[in-house]
């Protein structure tokens, strides 16, 4: 596979909440309600809402809405569909719906474990306070304790939402999750982030950049926008010799040295379609790979439908958004060796600065007050169990291939145990 899924957000409306929706598109009116004691039984079913273990709203409502009956007046003027729709939730109870939403969701979630996920990987549903983009109701979604994506819902805003970041795209099976959302009405892709890695810097940005000069990001209409970006470091640029022949102090004058990283960016946000080409060596501070680069393509919804196959043929959507990236096809990477290669460079990183925090306080323990290794392990980790580990390590387990079993870690320090099994 030479592309690999990096972010997906999607939404959708549940059936019962659509149907309601559908309703108020009408203009329609509430007529009667049938078989129940209150004329409103919005006003019921929000007290029974308290509980929400006492209550399956799916069954419910839909309970709900076929004793409803509803009535469309040609006399009078059709009433705003915002309107309709606040008479409806207020009717039917705003936290019925509410619930309806966060079932959904919660549902939703809960199939990663059992079905969508890779083997291996405990999800879990993480509520916050207040909302997000609008919704009313939102929750972290973690796996094995990380953050690994978001949701919100809201029967205000047509139903729910739900995003995945690279820590939860890395942890699912997106050939089971593809025919899940397909069995979902109205569900739709609303961004999607797709990423190739060229680990050896074969295309990097300078490349970017002469593809940009050559018209090679231009598929339809006018040249897009671009944004070129580096950080780093100053440094001090030193001396130099005058034609005198004296020296000359350039002590308090400074040059730029890139060593955080270069972007190189094409298209925009607000047009939905963006490229971003960066260092993701430099960003990482990776020993063994500072040439990678990442090409990332980001979609949005705004004025496109994101096919829902996009999730199952990442490298032919990327290498057709712009005639510069056709060497997607062509270019060899493997998903799982790239998540592998970002692991070990994290352990890499934790080692170099535990040894900046810790380093010289061993050596003190080891040099001055006599303590052995292994006085020393029991000293600083006692009081830890085996399960504690740096939050940063916490990453998700995947399916091996045979690719990125090649993959192996140096270790830095013979006493370090690796943790990480790739056998």
């Amino acid at each position: 596979m030479t592309a690999i899924v990096d972010f997906v957000s999607m939404s959708w409306t549940p059936l019962e909440l659509k149907r309601i929706l559908d309703v108020a598109k009408t203009g329609a009116k509430l007529k009667s309600v049938k078989f129940f004691e209150f004329s409103s039984f919005g006003q019921a079913v929000s007290s029974l809402a308290e509980d929400p273990m006492r209550l399956d709203y799916k069954r419910l409502l839909s309970d709900m809405l076929d004793k409803t009956e509803f009535v469309f007046d040609d006399d009078t003027p059709k009433q705003k569909f915002n309107d309709v729709k606040n008479d409806l939730f207020n009717h039917f109870g705003l936290n019925t719906l509410d619930c309806l939403c966060r079932g959904e969701i919660e549902r939703f979630v809960n199939r990663f474990n059992f079905e969508l996920g890779q083997i291996g990987n405990e999800w879990t549903f993480e509520h916050r306070s207040g909302g997000f983009s609008g919704y009313a109701n939102s929750a972290n979604i973690l796996v094995n304790g990380k953050q690994a994506g978001l949701a919100a819902w809201g029967a205000k805003n047509h139903g729910c939402y739900l995003s995945l970041s690279g820590v939860g795209c890395s942890a699912v099976d997106f050939e089971r999750l593809h025919l899940a959302i397909r069995a979902i009405p109205a569900l739709k892709i609303t961004r999607v982030d797709l990423a190739h890695d060229s680990l050896s810097g074969k295309h990097n940005i300078k490349t970017a950049r002469k593809m940009a000069k050559s018209g090679q990001f231009i598929s339809k209409g006018r040249p897009c926008s671009y944004c070129y970006i580096e950080s780093g470091h100053l440094f001090k640029m030193g001396s130099y010799t005058k034609e005198s022949g004296n020296t000359e102090s350039l002590k308090k004058r400074y040059g730029f040295n890139p060593d955080k990283g270069k972007s190189f960016y094409v298209g925009s946000r607000d047009a939905g379609k963006m490229l971003r080409v960066y260092e993701k060596g430099k960003q990482l501070d990776s020993i063994k790979h500072p040439n990678w680069v990442r090409w990332e393509l980001e979609l949005r919804s705004k004025d496109r439908v994101i096919p829902l196959d996009v999730l199952i043929k990442p490298a032919d959507y990327l290498a057709s958004s712009y005639p510069a990236l056709k060497f997607v096809d062509h270019d060899e990477q493997c998903v799982i060796a790239t998540n592998k290669i970002k692991y070990f460079t994290t352990v890499d990183n934790a080692i170099k600065n535990g040894s900046k925090q810790c380093g010289k306080l061993v050596n003190y323990l080891k040099r001055c007050m006599g303590y052995s290794d292994a006085g020393i392990i029991t000293l600083l980790t006692g009081h830890l169990s085996d399960e504690d580990i740096p939050d940063r390590l916490l990453t998700p387990a995947f399916n091996d291939t045979e690719q990125s079993r090649q993959v192996q870690y140096d270790k830095p320090l013979s006493s370090w145990e690796d943790i990480y099994n790739f056998a």
